[in-house]
């Protein structure tokens, strides 16, 4: 069985490899984050394992932002790898919930 730090290196992986492919909902990120922690996780712990997750896939030139209508089809959201995780810290807490697919941002590495 897989021990949370296997898991978490896996979707770490996982997202890296997709990202450079496709553009990723961050709502992915939170459901692998729920999963990882396991049934009765609060919003709050998911949120931070996501946060972590989100830090790290950064740092692997990840980019979080939105899609667009001309090409290259994504545009990277104004300011710093900080400013995005507050960004989306902020709208997890007033929303209450973790983001709907699409319904936030999409993560992408850009060529």
């Amino acid at each position: 069985m897989n021990t949370q730090s296997e898991k978490y290196q896996e979707n770490l992986d996982y997202f890296t490899d997709y990202a450079r492919d496709d553009w990723v909902p961050l709502h992915n990120v939170f459901v692998s984050a729920s999963n990882i922690l396991g049934a009765g996780a609060s919003l709050h712990q998911i949120t931070q394992t996501a946060e972590t997750m989100l830090d790290a896939l950064f740092a692997r030139n990840v980019r979080v932002g939105d899609l667009t209508a001309h090409e290259p089809g994504f545009q990277t959201w104004p300011g710093t790898p900080r400013e995005w995780l507050e960004r989306i810290r902020e709208d997890v807490t007033k929303r209450g919930d973790i983001p709907d697919p699409g319904e936030l941002g999409w993560l992408h590495t850009p060529a």
